[in-house]
């Protein structure tokens, strides 16, 4: 049998009956307080509120006929609720008897001036008897709750505020109670989002539907996560799908020019090896130095093909002596080219860095071959190495057209070649391939157009674990 599962509740309804029940179980709290104080009341333990009040009215009834000198023996009879001060007339401030001191005196004085008492707990209240000589009793009471014993009246704390007290902490304890009632049920909702957040992140996309939420603006969102769920699962499988095709015309592409290329390359060779005269001996070798690096491009499709497949383990290299390497390369790419080359370097001798060498070469090979393809004769390359911000910086600055703004965006992109002024045959993979190894060795590439003209590449790789010979 299917488990009956309510529907889903509004947000705003969740904290509406937060709201009702408190408000109920705090009245319940009241009512059930005001029972116990009766209950106590009933006791004998402690005496009504109006007790004093009642007292001072008794005290009135026995000062008919009374004088200031026979004062004493009625006050004596009063009840020791009963609070008094003895005036000498109606408009005299003189006191000729009391049982009042400090401060309750000092309202009893106000009382008597008809002002206000000045206690914000327990004002006094006043009644005022004419003796027979012309004095005047005023008799001040408080409405509250005392206790019926005056020995308890000095020990425990004042009934009154004792037991609202209490009553304070009985709703403070509903309130207390309602809201971790509540704030449990918006954590259990709020835990289903988490989890379903931590899923998609750990990359759980295939696995059992998110389970319904209870709330339904969170159930909303958790649904929302699911539908997001289901088009990432689409979305990387059709971007799995389209690499894997991309990778096999790749693979097909690289091993269909093989064979020609290791047929020019030998051909090549045969033809060095004749005694052929001095220009055409010069155009052998240059055809096989071009099969040469035809061979290298198709390595690198291989490599943007099929990424991480066959690299080489990284190992310490001393960064002076590979600045070097790129600087020969770079001056046998601008001579063929009749460009200037130039070489800037700051780098300490004995300075090792952990690198993929071979690959960390080709990247920076392939800037100086992209920036020697795009200078006009008679132009500049200027390879700059140095340590910068924790890091190896490989500068490569031509004296070319520089990049469109539309290249600076998607330049480094793999098999990009949608800049008319840079445009070339190994555009989109030299500076794919750049930014892969870039990224292998902890940095980054840059691209930009350098003020005066010209492109400019900035290759950084981290020098973390390095260390000096």
């Amino acid at each position: 049998m299917k488990r009956f599962s309510p529907p889903p509740a509004s947000l705003p309804g969740v904290l509406t009956r937060y709201l009702v029940l408190t408000v109920a179980l705090g009245a319940l709290a009241a009512l059930g307080w005001w029972f116990g104080l009766t209950i106590v009341m009933n006791t004998g333990l402690v005496l009504p509120a109006n007790a004093a009040e009642q007292a001072s009215l008794a005290a009135l009834e026995t000062l008919e006929g009374r004088t200031a000198a026979t004062f004493a023996d009625a006050a004596a009879g009063f009840d020791p609720l009963c609070r008094y001060v003895l005036f000498a007339g109606p408009d005299s401030d003189t006191v000729l008897a009391t049982n009042l001191t400090g401060r309750e005196l000092e309202g009893a004085l106000r009382c008597w001036h008809s002002e206000p008492s000045g206690r914000v707990f327990y004002p006094l209240f006043s009644r005022r008897g004419r003796l027979a000589d012309g004095s005047v009793c005023l008799l001040v009471y408080t409405f509250s709750m005392p206790y019926a014993s005056r020995a308890l009246q000095g020990v425990l704390p004042d009934f009154q505020l004792l037991g609202l007290g209490v009553l304070a902490g009985l709703e403070v304890l509903v309130v207390a109670l309602t809201t971790r009632r509540t704030a449990r049920r918006l954590r259990r909702e709020s835990e289903r989002l988490q989890a379903a957040a931590d899923r998609i992140r750990a990359g759980d996309l295939s696995g059992p539907p998110f389970p319904r939420g209870r709330i339904r603006e969170l159930d909303a969102a958790l649904q929302a996560m699911q539908t997001l769920r289901r088009h990432l699962a689409d979305s990387l499988q059709a971007q799995w799908a389209a690499d894997q095709q991309r990778a096999e015309q790749i693979a097909a592409l690289t091993h269909d020019l093989k064979t020609p290329l290791t047929v020019i390359s030998g051909h090549a060779e045969l033809l060095a090896e004749e005694d052929l005269p001095p220009a055409a001996r010069e155009s052998a070798e240059a055809i096989r130095r071009g099969a040469d690096r035809a061979g290298q491009y198709l390595a690198d499709l291989r490599a943007a093909a099929a990424p991480g497949a066959g690299q080489e383990p990284a190992a310490p290299v001393e960064a002076a002596g590979f600045a070097a390497g790129r600087a020969g390369v770079g001056r046998a790419l601008c001579a063929a080219a009749g460009l200037t080359f130039e070489m800037e370097t700051d780098l300490p001798a004995g300075l090792r860095f952990p690198a993929q060498e071979g690959r960390l070469a080709r990247a920076v090979d392939n800037l100086l071959d992209n920036a020697v393809r795009h200078t006009p004769a008679g132009g500049t390359v200027r390879l700059t190495a140095a340590l910068q911000d924790g890091a190896l910086v490989f500068r490569v600055r031509d004296s070319g057209p520089g990049f469109t703004p539309e290249a600076l965006r998607k330049a480094g992109r793999l098999l990009y070649t949608g800049d008319p002024a840079r445009h070339g045959p190994h555009q989109g993979l030299g500076l794919y391939l750049a930014r892969r190894v870039a990224e292998a060795h902890g940095g980054g590439l840059e691209l930009r157009n350098a003020g005066g003209g010209g492109a400019e590449a900035t290759l950084r790789v981290s020098l973390e674990g390095g260390e000096t010979a």
